[in-house]
């Protein structure tokens, strides 16, 4: 397996992101099936995000404090399953299209492997400069 960055990932993340709602609008062409799967991939972009705040700030500090991570962390699982609740009781969704666009970190990181494996070194090297 390909070592990657986080970066990587989320910037992935971005595009399954994207090019999912864009597809998902066209091939099924009614709003529901859209924003089923639109609000699915950006809770999880979101939460890709906040997590990765909270790992990086916890590694930059020396000292973590445990208050931080005993909070922050259920905190935001706890925010995170509210808001599936909420989507899933009062929202007029395709739940297939919620659960793909839930996947959407997974899909990434399958991806991003894949490029991986298919991509030379090579070009890798030079694409990022070194």
């Amino acid at each position: 397996m390909k070592e990657t960055t986080i970066s990587d990932i989320e910037r992935v993340n971005m595009y399954v992101f994207v090019l999912g709602s864009i597809l998902s609008a066209v091939i099924m062409r009614e709003f529901k099936y859209f924003f089923s799967f639109a609000v699915g991939s950006s809770m999880m972009v979101l939460n890709f995000r906040f997590l990765r705040k909270i790992v990086e700030g916890g590694f930059s500090n020396p000292a973590v404090s445990k208050k931080e991570v005993l909070i922050k962390l259920p905190i935001k699982f706890l925010v995170l399953v509210g808001l599936v609740a909420v989507v899933v009781i009062f929202g007029d969704i395709n739940v297939a299209f919620f659960v793909a666009g839930l996947s959407t970190i997974f899909i990434s990181i399958v991806i991003n492997q894949l490029m991986a494996i298919f991509i030379p070194a090579g070009k890798r090297r030079q694409k990022d400069g070194a």
